[in-house]
């Protein structure tokens, strides 16, 4: 099979000793409303680096891991399930919207960031983030990569671990607060959601701090 661009980062850290590369990356700085999602992830080396060809259709899978927003919800949640499945580790974080509102999205997204990788099961060795750098961690110890969940696999797959859990828990409040069409938005701020935010108001998972852009309704 030919090389997989997205191996670039982790195939230069493998060939230099390390094992277990953590990726990491979040969903949910934008929305409204619900909360910011974070993850991280370790691939399995043993997959993905010099690998036998007895995993030829294991590569085939692991070749649709990408940034989130270049799948279909359906291949996500494919490749969410395959991921888990074949992770050496993964941890899940939620920051809540109310923690969003007292700390702002920066230290939330910093404190979801430290989190994930400090709860895994098994500590990384080397971690990989989504341009931003994680306060907490030795610089040397991660590489901090612009448009990472398009050029990394680990972190395009931490990408998938935090976009699906996010939508399923949104769908969930959809379930608690019907009139707000949380299925459907997901908690951006597209016209609808702000329809609904005149008529209803706030619910309880709204963010207060966050303001809507009423430009949306003309």
């Amino acid at each position: 099979m030919p090389l997989n661009p997205l191996l670039k980062f982790e195939n230069k850290l493998w060939s230099s000793g390390i094992t277990h590369i953590a990726g990491v990356d979040e969903a949910g700085r934008g929305p409204l409303a619900g909360p910011l999602v974070v993850a991280c992830v370790i691939l399995d080396k043993s997959h993905l680096y010099n690998p036998s060809e007895k995993l030829k259709k294991l590569l085939e899978t692991y070749s649709l891991i990408n940034d989130s927003k270049k799948l279909t919800a359906k291949v996500r949640e494919k490749m969410f399930e395959f991921i888990i499945k074949n992770a050496i580790s993964y941890q899940i974080e939620e920051i809540p919207s109310q923690k969003i509102d007292e700390w702002g999205i920066a230290k939330s997204n910093q404190i979801g960031f430290f989190n994930s990788v400090n709860r895994l099961a098994i500590q990384p060795e080397h971690t990989l983030t989504d341009h931003f750098g994680i306060r907490g961690l030795a610089e040397s110890k991660q590489t901090n990569i612009t448009g990472g969940d398009r050029r990394s696999i680990t972190i395009a797959a931490a990408s998938i671990l935090a976009k699906v859990y996010r939508d399923r828990l949104m769908v969930g409040f959809h379930e608690k607060y019907p009139l707000y069409g949380f299925d459907r938005h997901k908690g951006y701020g597209t016209k609808l959601h702000a329809e609904m935010l005149l008529r209803y108001g706030q619910c309880e998972i709204h963010r207060r701090s966050f303001k809507f852009n009423s430009t949306r309704l003309h």
